[in-house]
């Protein structure tokens, strides 16, 4: 059995498999189809099992209910998928029309959508002007061609011209994603964001609303990773303006929208103005309640992250841990409900903020457990995290007294180290400045020789935000 057939049914919800075995069972007098219900129920049944079976079998063709799953899933979520609105139902009902005949009707349709449906649906829009020249040529609609097919030419070439540089930000957007998935802020820009330094000097240069979005976005992001959170600010904040003027492109680009709220708030810390982003929190959850209940991964993923992971990275960056301790909690158990849907960016985001809460707390076992989390993950989608953990690893243990395991892990960080893989200006002088720290560890005056390196080190690489998150700055003298 094809993996891919296995991977689709192990990802189906409760609803959906109902779905699909309705629909099965409700055209089953088929022979081939009563086979097809057979065979996904017998897949369904052995994905389920604890122990599985090394090779799955059914009695039919793997491949034909693989895409027949597919095609039935596309029923139960048309509402939900990309570009699924009124157009689109009307373009279909225009393709049948035109299939049995009613050419007139048809093209009443194809009208509507190109005169009256949203200006930016590119992609509808073009497939209906498409339909109708096809359609006129095979009617033999002789007026259409003489009198407006020059106009819808030119209209064709119009809405392509604005699809093509919509796409031009997207893949702008894209590469400059990959570019900080795993050195965030830090780290040297790279050539892909000079091909577009053109796209980037003007809102002017974007047509789409989302290419204005995707815009500010990137403008936002080099600021920030430049160390300009000032002026990455007005971007971040007219990202924001930008979905409210245009609600339809936030309806229609939810995941995007939040991300920019949280953008936002990123900008708004660096800024050091967290009562600011408290109250960007406060007024989102105000309007973003309703979608709590969203049974979009992507969507649960973005609202965990603004109201736990923000809020947790607010406690921690400005001290606040000590009034809002009984939140903690509550904070805890909302990651591990959602522990499962989050992506390793947000997972070891949290490894690290639970890590330095529980030390506050002296939890430094439950801190250890995050922490060893941190580090499995972290290497290949945060570096700055991982050298961070890495730290953070050492400083639990000797708070737990592990003192054999505490220079275990000091002597792997050094031999990390020596290899020249550093991310932050302190690490080369860390190790020595460490070990004389615990051979010698009633002397105060080490503990603030260690400070102090930090500090100005951080300062230097303007990497101040990462000091709360640095859990060296907990140790002090026995």
């Amino acid at each position: 059995m094809s993996q891919q057939l296995i991977q689709l049914i192990g990802s189906l919800t409760k609803n959906e498999k109902r779905y699909i075995n309705l629909n099965l069972k409700t055209f089953s007098s088929d022979k081939d189809l009563n086979g097809l219900l057979s065979d996904f129920n017998k897949t369904e049944k052995q994905i389920s099992l604890k122990n599985k079976k090394d090779n799955l079998s059914i009695s039919g063709n793997s491949t034909r209910l693989y895409y027949k799953v597919i095609d039935i899933l596309y029923q139960f979520h048309e509402e939900e998928l990309p570009n699924s609105d009124g157009s689109l139902k009307n373009l279909k009902r225009a393709k049948v029309l035109i299939f049995k005949g009613l050419y007139k009707e048809g093209i009443k349709l194809l009208d509507k959508i190109i005169n009256h449906a949203s200006k930016y649906d590119y992609l509808i829009k073009m497939e209906a002007l498409e339909l109708k020249l096809n359609s006129a040529i095979e009617s033999v609609d002789v007026d259409y061609i003489n009198t407006d097919y020059p106009k819808d030419k030119e209209l064709f070439s119009k809405i392509h011209s604005e699809y093509y540089n919509l796409m031009e930000y997207q893949s702008m957007e894209a590469l400059i994603k990959l570019e900080s998935t795993t050195l965030y802020f830090y780290g040297d820009d790279h050539s892909i964001t000079k091909n577009f330094q053109q796209l980037l000097e003007n809102e002017t240069n974007a047509f789409h609303p989302l290419a204005k979005i995707y815009y500010n976005k990137a403008n936002a992001f080099l600021a920030m990773k430049r160390g300009q959170p000032d002026k990455a600010y007005p971007f971040a904040k007219r990202t924001i303006d930008l979905f409210e003027e245009y609600s339809e492109i936030k309806k229609r680009n939810l995941v995007i929208y939040l991300k920019s709220i949280r953008n936002l708030c990123l900008v708004l810390l660096y800024l050091k103005k967290h009562k600011d982003a408290e109250a960007v929190l406060d007024e989102s959850e105000k309007t973003l309640v309703d979608f709590k209940k969203n049974s979009s991964v992507d969507v649960r993923t973005e609202l965990f992250t603004l109201f736990v992971l923000i809020r947790t990275n607010i406690l921690i960056s400005h001290d606040l841990v000590k009034d809002n301790i009984s939140k903690i909690k509550t904070f805890e158990n909302e990651f591990h409900l959602n522990i499962d849907i989050l992506k390793d960016d947000e997972k070891v985001n949290s490894y690290l903020n639970f890590t330095i809460l529980n030390i506050y707390l002296k939890n430094y076992r439950q801190a250890l457990k995050y922490t060893i989390e941190a580090i499995k993950i972290s290497g290949k989608v945060r570096k700055d995290i991982y050298h961070i953990s890495l730290m953070n690893e050492i400083v639990i243990h000797y708070f737990l007294g592990n003192a054999d395991v505490m220079f275990s892990k000091l002597a792997a960080y050094k031999r990390f180290i020596s290899k020249g893989d550093t991310l932050f200006g302190f690490e080369k002088e860390l190790p020595a400045l460490l070990t004389i720290i615990f051979n010698e560890p009633q002397n105060k005056t080490l503990y603030e020789k260690l400070f102090d390196k930090i500090d100005r080190s951080l300062e230097e690489e303007g990497k101040l935000v990462t000091k709360p998150f640095i859990a060296l700055f907990y140790l002090k003298a026995l």
